[in-house]
């Protein structure tokens, strides 16, 4: 196989596999249950700011980290299972060759993320329309940031969901990866690696902020695309009697998320490659 061909053969294989999984399915409708009883209330009772272009500030926002831990951990779940049942080795053995079988896998990681990225958009969105007033809207209801913004916390899904595919290919027990992954998304990252360095290097605090997982937060806000946006969140941080931070450009969180995609994957295939299926 060859060049599109190819790339569209595996494609349509890694879907097959993952719509016949009933994890797939639980998983993302979980989390579609999730997002709509979130902004169920505040659709049922008319909210002010339940219209557009207000409303993206909420769905880029504090739920962003969520949809990026829902898609990691079903893609974990989709793909350790392939070493212990070993399937992996049989699709090898029906004509792909490891390669194959490994960038199938990597094209998998994307197709789990716009699964869930699009259920964690469409759902605010179609609810959002239904009270939005068109005759009275003051600016476009889906600016340039909107896009922006979606590709921002693609980015930073793909960053995240690298490191679990990293370590689904190396660990290959579903528990296991999946244990190892929070421990490093949690724990360490967001805890004793800067606990760590504040005590024992105070200094060179700046590179925990291009971790893999810290790294994404700055790609989740929304107000770090609109300025707008950050406008007033400002005005609603000065009222509160807090400083408002800085708005944060996140041009460089995005190069150094598609950097930390690059290297894992990379890894994960020269380690995937001196091993046995």
């Amino acid at each position: 196989m060859k060049g599109a061909r190819a790339f569209g053969v595996l494609l349509r294989n890694e879907w097959f596999k993952a719509r016949k999984r009933v994890a797939f399915w639980i998983a993302l409708g979980f989390y579609a249950f999730f997002t709509l009883m979130n902004y169920a209330q505040p659709f049922l009772e008319g909210s002010e700011g339940f219209r557009l272009p207000d409303m993206w500030a909420s769905v880029f926002g504090d739920e962003s980290p969520t949809v990026v831990i829902f898609a990691s951990l079903t893609f974990v779940l989709l793909s350790a299972t392939e070493f212990g049942w070993r399937t992996a080795r049989q699709n090898v053995i029906d004509g792909l060759s490891k390669s194959q079988w490994f960038w199938g896998k990597a094209l998998l990681l994307p197709m789990v993320g716009l699964a869930f990225i699009g259920v964690h958009v469409l759902i605010p969105t179609v609810l959002v329309l239904i009270r939005t007033d068109f005759a009275a809207a003051e600016a476009p209801l889906v600016p340039l940031s909107v896009l922006q913004a979606g590709a921002g916390l693609g980015m930073a899904f793909l960053s995240v969901g690298a490191l679990a595919f990293l370590l689904t290919l190396v660990i290959r027990k579903t528990g296991a990866a999946l244990a190892v992954w929070f421990l490093w998304v949690g724990p360490i990252e967001s805890g004793m690696l800067p606990a760590l360095v504040s005590r024992f290097l105070p200094d060179y605090r700046a590179w925990l902020d291009y971790l893999p997982f810290t790294n994404a937060f700055p790609l989740f806000e929304f107000r770090n695309y609109d300025a707008a946006a950050h406008e007033r969140y400002a005005a609603a941080v000065e009222a509160a009697g807090r400083t408002p931070p800085a708005p944060v450009d996140p041009t460089w969180h995005m190069v150094t998320a598609a950097a930390w995609t690059a290297l894992l994957v990379g890894i994960a295939y020269i380690s995937f490659r001196r091993r046995d299926l």
